[in-house]
């Protein structure tokens, strides 16, 4: 049985996210996929990088807008009710209560910002400096998330690689680490395809880069592929391509959300 969600798709509210939500969906149909799922950018306090997320003001809408599609496409295919949270340290509580309110299906974990001002990024462009340490830095904060108990999913594993820099065999015991403190706290990792169409990598590749899935997947760590679609032709990005790594593997499942609850179908 083939991939059957995408449970990574914006909206315009992000501000840089293009396409009707209806048309995200109606590619979902097109590609044969039985679930996609919304997971917009999660508002932050005081305005913090609110030029790339939607504004608090706006989740309420943006709950209604996810809700009112899942009715009108029953009986066509489901639309799951998501959300990208960006953990920063020191917001563990105003995170908790903003997802306490809402019936998410699932929330998407992600480190955006290196700081809680959300004024260093992850991944700088052209970055210059010393890349080791700005991936030492990034996964601290993403074992930080994992044991957070916040999410579901972890979002692009090593996202830094756009700022140009991979990881390499200095990165391996950091990722090691990482990968053990995603299986320790229970949680998914996504296959992100998004990677396949970002230009300022030295290849085409995913987040993650196909030998760490493969150390994912020698831990048992339950995995979903998403495209991190920001344009509804970005929906389903290469599924086929990794559907096809994933049997070569031996890899059996993947996982499927519903109000926070996980379970596995077959691949």
């Amino acid at each position: 049985m083939p991939i059957q969600c995408d449970y990574h798709m914006h909206t315009p509210l992000c501000k840089h996210a293009t396409g009707p939500m209806e048309d995200y969906i109606e590619r979902g149909i097109e590609l044969g996929l039985r679930e996609v799922g919304f997971a917009d950018h999660n508002p932050l306090p005081d305005g913090r990088s609110s030029n790339v997320r939607m504004a608090e003001a706006e989740l309420d809408y943006y709950v209604e807008r996810v809700t009112d599609l899942r009715f009108r496409y029953r009986g066509k295919i489901d639309v799951m009710l998501g959300l990208e949270m960006d953990y920063l340290e020191g917001l563990e509580d105003y995170l908790a209560q903003q997802l306490a309110r809402y019936p998410w299906d699932y929330v998407i974990g992600s480190i955006h910002f290196l700081d809680n001002a959300c004024r260093e990024s992850s991944w700088p462009r052209q970055y210059a400096g010393d890349g080791h340490a700005l991936y030492a830095r990034y996964f601290e904060r993403l074992r930080q998330l994992a044991r957070s108990g916040l999410c579901d999913i972890i979002a692009h594993f090593d996202v830094v690689k756009r700022s140009g820099c991979l990881p390499g065999e200095r990165e391996a015991e950091d990722v090691t680490r990482t990968l053990e403190e995603i299986k320790a706290a229970g949680i998914c990792l996504e296959i992100n395809t998004s990677g396949y169409r970002h230009s300022e990598q030295p290849e085409p590749q995913p987040y993650p880069t196909l030998p760490i899935v493969e150390e994912t997947l020698a831990l048992g760590i339950p995995l979903t592929v998403n495209s991190d679609a920001h344009a509804p032709d970005q929906v389903g990005l290469k599924f086929r391509e990794i559907e096809t790594f994933l049997k070569r593997k031996n890899c059996g499942q993947l996982a499927k959300f519903e109000r926070r609850k996980r379970e596995m179908y077959a691949l």
